[in-house]
């Protein structure tokens, strides 16, 4: 089963919902079962930004791995909802080598920690190679006190 890049977040979980339920992985009856599964499903899609264009987006499965997981919560089905959602993507996306790394959010995260840690150093005149002077205020040596 393949996508349709223009799912909604719900159509998504909808869709992935069938899936599940053709594996056994999921109960269609009673129907709140489902419906219940489904709405949870579709509010994770929503808070990781993902929906047909998303998972067209994708080059490796790495990525939507990651969003997945880390949307969740380790909820027991994770796992099942990985996997449906590998089975519908086109097959040079499954064959291609898994790259990971950091998301949008974590790299401007981390290159803001990295220039307030500058302006910090700056601004404690530890000088440009982000030593200089570390010991100067612990005896010369390390605070080994001329050991």
């Amino acid at each position: 089963m393949s996508f349709d890049p223009q799912w909604t977040h719900e159509e998504l979980a909808n869709r992935l919902c069938d899936i599940l339920v053709s594996k056994g992985q999921l109960k269609d009856k009673p129907a709140f079962i489902r419906q219940d599964r489904e709405a949870v499903i579709a509010d994770v899609f929503r808070s990781i930004g993902l929906d047909g264009a998303r998972m067209q987006s994708f080059t490796n499965v790495g990525p939507l791995e990651t969003i997945v997981r880390k949307g969740t919560q380790g909820q027991a089905w994770v796992d099942q909802v990985i996997l449906g959602l590998k089975a519908m993507l086109p097959e040079q996306v499954l064959a291609a080598t898994v790259q990971v790394g950091m998301d949008h959010d974590t790299q401007e995260a981390l290159a803001e920690a990295k220039e307030k840690t500058r302006m910090r150093y700056d601004r404690l005149g530890k000088g440009k190679d982000g030593m200089g002077g570390m010991m100067g205020g612990m005896g010369g040596m390390g605070g080994m006190g001329g050991m």
